[in-house]
């Protein structure tokens, strides 16, 4: 029996990556993942299947800020994902880079306006992400905590800065009409609303289909 093939979540603390793996399951009563309002509920690597599931889920560990997590600890987190994605990176047909909309400003401000010597967290996931040739999407999850007009204006921000960087990022709907292969589509997203989760679920099964292909699988 052939092993199915892989997705991974991944992304900084507190941005609901467990609250989107439990959307994404047939049965997601049954998933016993932790989801709430503590940053780094979820310190192991997790592997997520179910028998209806056409694929496994893999939930990394969010590094950045944890709540009462030592320097020390979080250090190990990020080397533990490292190492993992190293090994494990020709398993994954997609990876869904989760970012927090509520914090792009915070983090952006920290690591690329106040100091030009550092990455933000979240293109330096991105970046690594790239190296290993890995299909992605981002999704900018909460959208549904802030109005419309803050919403426009952080994005834009936030595709502004990744272009520092040579990250080129597009509205997933500009991705489909204009078929921009090169540029890494994003999906504004609500966990709690279930805003998009259609929209989310079609790329994925559009990425699995390649992959299950690729691999030929019947």
């Amino acid at each position: 029996m052939k092993e199915k093939p892989s997705l991974l979540i991944i992304g900084n603390s507190n941005v609901g990556k467990s609250s989107i793996t439990r959307l994404l399951l047939p049965q997601p009563s049954k998933y016993k993942g932790k989801t709430g309002k503590d940053p780094g509920s979820t310190l192991l690597i997790k592997q997520v299947t179910q028998a209806q599931l056409p694929y496994k889920i893999i939930d990394l560990p969010g590094f950045g800020y944890i709540k009462r997590t030592s320097h020390r600890r979080q250090e190990h987190i990020k080397q533990q994902i490292v190492t993992h994605i190293e090994k494990h990176h020709f398993n994954y047909f997609l990876a869904l880079v989760v970012i927090n909309i509520l914090r792009i400003e915070d983090e952006i401000t920290k690591y690329f306006i106040k100091s030009q010597t550092t990455i933000p967290l979240s293109f330096e996931l991105i970046k690594f992400i790239q190296e290993f040739s890995i299909p992605l999407l981002i999704v900018i999850n909460k959208i549904d905590k802030i109005s419309k007009i803050d919403k426009t204006r952080i994005i834009k921000f936030f595709i502004g800065s990744a272009n520092e960087y040579r990250i080129e990022i597009i509205n997933l709907d500009d991705y489909y009409k204009n078929q921009h292969e090169t540029k890494i589509p994003c999906l504004e997203f609500s966990a709690l609303k279930k805003t998009n989760l259609g929209k989310l679920n079609h790329f994925i099964n559009q990425y699995l289909s390649k992959k299950i292909k690729s691999l030929g699988y019947t």
